[in-house]
């Protein structure tokens, strides 16, 4: 790299940028469990209110059994207790008895193991009397302790964290009845160039004209996201237009743009930043493909300081560099996990 080439940005500190820019846009309300659905994002922690299990519990069908009854050299024959389904109160396990015990159950007092069914002679809950193997004590073998999957206090979803639906079972399970979230953001997307087209039934792609892939692209992963795509938009080689464009939705929150921000003579991205109420910045990032990006504000009235600013992430063009940038960048700002959706190479 000679001594008059800029030097490439790290791709953590834009990420932390671009999340900056983003995370805190959005507003928050209290969402109820049953209105929770995959891709809303948490706006504050979430702690487990109860352990998971609640209580030692079977992991399997068969008898819960004190390993002191058996024996090491021959099978045992112990009379069977009161049977336990899931949802009874657990009860005692009394000295040499066995209790029949069924998958979720919780584990009487004084039982330190559950033996399947399946290994014992009768293989019958109906008996009377069961049998168990000789050599089969093992203390804590398929009993699930309380809290081995999650303690009461723990956090189970961290502020910034997309909402999946397993997720969201394990908040329930966990006895959360609501969480704060925040609103969708809403975001405009616009991909720039004179060369783009949108295919048409029966059109033809005019020579020089490439279809646009990186408006539905970039619009179908915002709203995996939870976020509000109040529009998809092009337009051409005309920073002026790409402005007004962009004011004119000013319900938006954020735009998402691609294109425009490389080293050429039709960037309208990178003249924008010319006009009045743009403040965008264009760091070389440090990820290939990627590496050209603009990041920044646009005032969304000129003439009313109060409108506020509607926040400006500038993606570059090509779909191969745009796919990564968008997961890299993007996806991490509302929550999602950073995963590219093509391969990409972070550079020293």
């Amino acid at each position: 790299m000679s001594s008059d080439t800029p030097a490439r940005v790290p791709l953590q500190e834009h990420q932390q940028d671009v999340h900056a820019l983003l995370a805190h846009r959005a507003t928050r309300r209290r969402v109820a469990l049953e209105d929770l659905r995959p891709g809303v994002v948490i706006a504050a922690d979430v702690r487990a209110v109860v352990d998971v299990p609640s209580a030692d519990n079977s992991q399997m069908d068969g008898y819960a059994v004190r390993c002191a009854d058996l024996t090491p050299a021959q099978p045992v024959t112990l009379p069977v207790g009161p049977p336990i389904a899931a949802g009874d109160a657990p009860g005692t396990l009394e000295p040499g008895q066995a209790r029949p015990i069924m998958t979720g159950a919780p584990v009487p007092t004084g039982a330190d193991q559950v033996i399947p069914i399946e290994d014992t002679a009768e293989q019958d809950f109906t008996a009377t009397t069961v049998t168990l193997p000789s050599g089969a004590a093992q203390a804590g073998r398929f009993v699930r302790r309380a809290g081995s999957d999650t303690r009461a206090g723990d956090v189970i979803a961290r502020e910034g964290t997309a909402l999946s639906a397993a997720r969201i079972a394990h908040l329930a399970a966990c006895g959360v009845a609501s969480v704060e979230a925040r609103d969708p953001l809403r975001v405009l997307v616009v991909s720039t160039g004179s060369e783009l087209a949108t295919p048409q039934p029966g059109a033809q792609l005019p020579r020089g004209a490439a279809f646009d892939a990186n408006g539905p692209g970039i619009a179908a992963a915002l709203r995996a996201l939870g976020a509000e795509v109040v529009n998809v938009e092009q337009v051409g080689d005309d920073a002026p237009r790409l402005v007004d464009l962009i004011r004119r939705h000013a319900q938006a929150q954020a735009v998402v743009t691609s294109g425009g921000v490389s080293a050429g003579a039709f960037e309208p991205v990178r003249q924008a930043a010319e006009l009045p109420g743009v403040r965008l910045v264009f760091p070389k990032v440090a990820m290939q493909p990627g590496g050209p990006q603009g990041i920044g504000t646009l005032d969304r009235d000129l003439a009313d300081p109060a409108a506020g600013d509607i926040a400006w992430v500038a993606l570059p063009g090509n779909p191969v560099s745009a796919a990564p940038s968008g997961g890299r960048l993007v996806r991490p700002a509302l929550g999602g996990d950073p995963r590219p959706p093509v391969p990409y190479t972070p550079l020293a």
